[in-house]
């Protein structure tokens, strides 16, 4: 028995007039083959429309329409005209043999018929029209993963293009063209930078007072470099919890930990071709170190509750405020994972380092803010930009950004003055709340401010206790900035926690008092 792919006997359609020819031939195949009659090409397309067969035999000589047109009729259809035909006659005729061939027949037999001969043509040119089936159904096949392929192509291509625009965005963005400043130390730290875009691997640790720009170097320096068409992550030690500390960096597997429903990529993984930046590292738990120190060396992070490893290929930029080497010093910072860190170390100049800047900064600022309030620039007048030169700025250029923001909203599309300039002013004994609602009337008198911390102690020194509520207000600064303070105070026993979660408060130590 012979099967197609689909599993029916192979069906074989016999046209010829003759019931004798028939029942020989049909004899000599229904064990192997369905066999169907038609005795009429009238007949034999009415056949075609019901069931298609697999191969056809047809005579030549017929009544009426002959074989060679009912041939011809079979071929025209396009659901017919690939099954194959072959002639059966009794004639010898050389032209009506190639008549036979070029109105689409695969053979010609000649009667009387040979069965074996029969059976072994009948099957060579099944399996041919199998093999061509086959191929065509490969072919589409092919078409199709091709034209998915073009698709894919072009969509590939319109993401890359998107991708482009957005890493030229961001590399115009991040390029050190917003480090504004011309001085000397400026100049310096912009020599620094163009050095460490051409080099793809060196760590690079970056030293600078808060707000004074350190993040905007380690995007300068990965946004204009080999590697800025990769991820540039930024991560801030000081506000991931101890806990979590393993999975926020090395990622975990579903179910490590109570409240790991799913697999995580941590920041390694997340980074991996690019850059990680790692803000205020000197803030980072020891233990925590010696499991990043590891990851430096051996370029291989393993998920939390997983046994699976991955390589990743990571470059790492560090930044802090604190004295990292008096942490060193301190046993407080592994001194192995310092120099690992440090291969390049960036100083960023305090704004008060450059006070040449200033003017370049205050233009800078009023021309971003006032694009984006959608109005035209102001300046500023003299009396207020004296306020400015004198202002000791502890918070660098993230505080004279935010104080020219409030000034040109509060001036309203006017010259500034010194009445819009909301200047935090502390004085060295009298540090009260009160000073940070006002909003003066006139031209503030102020001095330098010192570090927040010495102005928390300070107001400690004239207060019982202070809240982180009160913290905010007093140095103007996030929730997040407060609780760092007052637990690196509280961590170097200059103060102590009373109370949990939101009424926790801060008091002086006893051997911080004065």
């Amino acid at each position: 028995m012979r099967d197609n792919k689909q599993g029916r006997r192979q069906r074989i359609l016999i046209i010829d007039d003759n019931p004798t020819n028939i029942t020989a031939v049909g004899m000599s195949l229904s064990r192997d083959y369905e066999i169907i009659v038609a005795t009429s090409g009238v007949q034999a397309f009415d056949t075609i429309s019901k069931q298609l067969p697999d191969l056809i035999l047809l005579d030549v000589v017929m009544p009426g329409m002959d074989g060679l047109q009912i041939c011809k009729r079979i071929k025209a259809n396009e659901k017919s005209a690939q099954i194959p035909v072959i002639f059966i006659t009794a004639h010898d005729d050389e032209e009506k043999v190639v008549d036979c061939f070029s109105v689409g027949a695969v053979d010609y037999i000649r009667k009387p018929l040979c069965e074996v001969e029969l059976v072994a043509r009948i099957s060579t040119h099944l399996t041919l029209q199998r093999q061509i089936d086959e191929l065509a159904k490969q072919n589409q096949a092919l078409e199709k993963l091709a034209q998915e392929l073009k698709i894919e192509s072009a969509e590939r291509k319109k993401a890359d293009a998107k991708v482009n625009t957005l890493v030229r965005h961001e590399a115009q963005k991040w390029d050190g063209s917003n480090l504004i400043g011309r001085s000397p130390a400026m100049l310096a730290l912009h020599d620094d930078i163009n050095r460490l875009q051409q080099i793809d691997k060196t760590s690079v640790l970056v030293l600078g007072e808060s707000g004074s720009g350190k993040e905007l170097v380690a995007r300068a320096i990965h946004f204009g470099g080999p590697r800025s068409k990769k991820p540039f992550i930024a991560v801030n030690c000081s506000a991931i919890p101890r806990e979590l500390a393993d999975a926020t960096f090395f990622g975990n597997v579903k179910g490590a930990y109570t409240g790991a429903v799913s697999d995580r990529k941590g920041h390694f993984v997340e980074a991996d071709g690019g850059t990680l930046f790692l803000d205020e590292i000197g803030d980072m738990p020891l233990e925590m170190q010696a499991k990043l120190l590891r990851v430096l060396e051996d370029g291989v992070v393993t998920p939390v509750g997983g046994n699976q490893s991955k390589k990743v290929d990571v470059r790492v930029v560090c930044a802090t405020n604190v004295n990292i080497h008096q942490k060193v010093s301190q046993q407080q910072f592994r001194q192995d994972l310092y120099f690992r860190l440090a291969s390049y170390v960036v100083n960023v100049p305090a704004l008060r380092d450059r006070q040449e800047d200033l003017a370049l900064l205050v233009t800078h600022f009023i021309h971003l803010f006032s694009q984006e309030m959608g109005q035209a620039p102001v300046s500023i007048n003299e009396e207020a930009m004296q306020i400015l030169t004198a202002h000791h700025f502890p918070g660098n250029v993230r505080e004279l950004k935010n104080l020219i923001e409030f000034a040109l909203i509060r001036s309203n599309q006017q010259i500034i003055t010194p009445a819009q300039l909301q200047i935090m002013q502390f004085q060295d004994i009298d540090v009260n709340l009160q000073h940070s609602s006002k909003t003066p009337e006139h031209t503030p008198s102020f001095v330098t401010r010192r570090k927040d911390e010495d102005v928390i102690l300070a107001y400690l020194n004239s207060h019982d206790q202070i809240t982180n509520m009160e913290c905010q207000k007093l140095i103007d600064v996030n929730h997040d900035r407060a609780s760092y303070l007052l637990r690196k105070l509280h961590k170097e026993g200059k103060i102590i926690k009373q109370g949990q979660r939101r009424w926790s408060y801060y008091c002086l130590s006893n051997h911080s008092e004065t």
